[in-house]
């Protein structure tokens, strides 16, 4: 069976999503403790912040693993939420991660996406 073009860039998107997630995060996490040294405590709210991005980032590595092994039932699933989240992130600055999750959401609205995924019993 002849794998989707798409699923590949898919693949990396999530990839580099992931890393661009990291470093995001140690950049409001950086500024929060930062903010909260120097406003003794009140920046440390600050602190929630990159909890958008950590969640981004796991969840772009389980989509990642699974378009990697293609063999887990519901991997559709898995990659449209982890395509959403990637747009979330965009309330932290992360304009690289919502662009790869419209990107990645129009490409899974395929046919051939969808018909790829429920040959492989993985939809």
């Amino acid at each position: 069976m002849n794998i989707p073009s798409e699923i590949q860039t898919t693949r990396t998107f999530f990839l580099i999503s992931a890393i661009v997630n990291i470093f995001i995060f140690l950049g409001w996490g950086g500024t929060a403790l930062f903010t909260g040294i120097v406003t003794c405590g009140f920046g440390c709210f600050m602190g929630l912040i990159p909890v958008i991005n950590v969640i981004g980032c796991v969840m772009d590595f389980i989509a990642y693993n699974k378009l990697n092994s293609l063999k887990q039932s519901g991997t559709y699933g898995t990659v449209q939420f982890a395509a959403i989240i990637q747009i979330v992130t965009i309330l932290t600055g992360n304009i690289v991660s919502m662009i790869f999750g419209i990107i990645t959401l129009q490409n899974l609205g395929k046919d051939n996406m969808k018909n790829f995924f429920q040959e492989k019993g993985i939809y």
